[in-house]
């Protein structure tokens, strides 16, 4: 590969309208996804060459991004564990390793960010007769690539902090609305699970007397299996989790030996990765929140584990207020009726006298 910076003047006029061509559809991206599918086929085609990868790692991003063009498919997990050792040393050259084709080298080309970090690369697979653009206007795109990835960063960040905001705005105004404790928690789920692209979640709740868990809400596949199904709480890593009140993410959990698998084997689902947070109100642990498999098959990453950490407080709070005004509602028909009220049909969002009061009360006075 050869970089040829003494071509006639009209070619480099050509290389230049050709990178011109690349900067404006990158400009007009907005994401990594858009300027990879821009950027990739049109460099490959250009230049004539065996294809070309763009790798992002940025402390913006929730995990790197890698995304490929041509690249035969044995090479795309080397190139992209590749890629993320080289970014740890801090490169500041382009690196050049081997390809899988004879006659082919890969050379990746760093991206920075404004404070001359290491975020990324651009790589191309280069023949022994390839020629890149002169190295004057290939250095002015590489500036440019790595403004486009600044900004398309920066807006992804935004617009994941805006979504995140959005989701504990809704979990936290649904959860003081009068509704019922089952409807509460089914839209706080539904939300955690758009949160974190996950593909099912639950409320684990203590029973009574604290030695079982009872899946009291389930969203996702599960639901009409484990709305009735308990285990021992102390069992699992939602019995780690509540007896150490940590939370816990395990993105390989059939090798962990805290999980309890009897609730897969009799659900007939299999629980890949999770995240499970302790619900405290205060000091008092009432449950765990879990979310399970990473849509795609991907991994949880730390940020979706801090995310859910507010929600399950807010969560934790409603489920012991919940419990409080049952209480509270027993006492009262209690003693103005000297009977329970299980069974009762009250609205538990609300400090309305409870229908059978009312309807008692309705019959004294008519």
């Amino acid at each position: 590969m050869t970089v040829d910076a003494n071509r006639p003047s009209q070619i480099r006029v050509g290389e230049a309208l050709q990178l011109m061509e690349l900067a404006e559809k990158s400009a007009m991206c907005k994401s990594l996804e858009d300027l990879a599918a821009q950027l990739l086929p049109s460099i490959t085609s250009w230049l004539n060459i065996g294809g070309s990868l763009l790798y992002i790692r940025d402390e913006r991003l929730i995990a790197p991004q890698f995304f490929q063009h041509q690249l035969i498919p044995e090479s795309h997990a080397p190139a992209q564990k590749l890629c993320d050792r080289i970014a740890d040393r801090g490169t500041t050259d382009p690196v050049t390793v081997p390809y899988p084709v004879d006659g082919a080298d890969l050379r990746l080309f760093p991206i920075h960010d404004l404070n001359q970090t290491c975020i990324g690369f651009f790589g191309l697979v280069l023949f022994s007769d390839s020629v890149l653009p002169s190295s004057d206007l290939w250095e002015r795109y590489m500036h440019l690539l790595t403004h486009t990835v600044d900004r398309l960063a920066e807006r992804l960040d935004s617009e994941r902090q805006l979504a995140h905001l959005n989701t504990y705005l809704t979990v936290s105004s649904t959860l003081a609305q009068l509704l019922s404790l089952h409807e509460v928690l089914e839209i706080a789920l539904y939300s955690c699970m758009e949160l974190v692209s996950a593909e099912a979640a639950s409320v684990l709740l203590l029973n009574e007397d604290r030695t079982q868990f009872e899946f009291y809400q389930v969203e996702g596949p599960l639901k009409p299996i484990l709305s009735t199904a308990t285990f021992p709480a102390d069992k699992g890593l939602a019995g780690s989790v509540l007896a150490t009140q940590q939370s816990e993410l395990v993105n390989d959990v059939q090798n962990d030996p805290r999980f309890y698998r009897q609730v897969d084997l009799d659900s007939g689902f299999v629980t890949r990765n999770l995240i499970a947070i302790p619900l405290i109100a205060g000091q008092e642990p009432v449950g765990v929140l879990e979310v399970l498999n990473k849509a795609e098959n991907d991994l949880f990453v730390e940020e979706e584990r801090l995310l859910l950490l507010s929600i399950a407080e807010e969560i934790a709070f409603a489920i012991r207020n919940a419990k409080v005004f049952e209480y509270v509602v027993n006492s009262y028909c209690q003693q103005r009726r000297g009977e329970s009220c299980r069974g009762c049909e009250r609205p538990l969002g609300s400090w309305t006298p409870c229908v059978k009061y009312r309807e008692s009360e309705d019959n004294l006075t008519t």
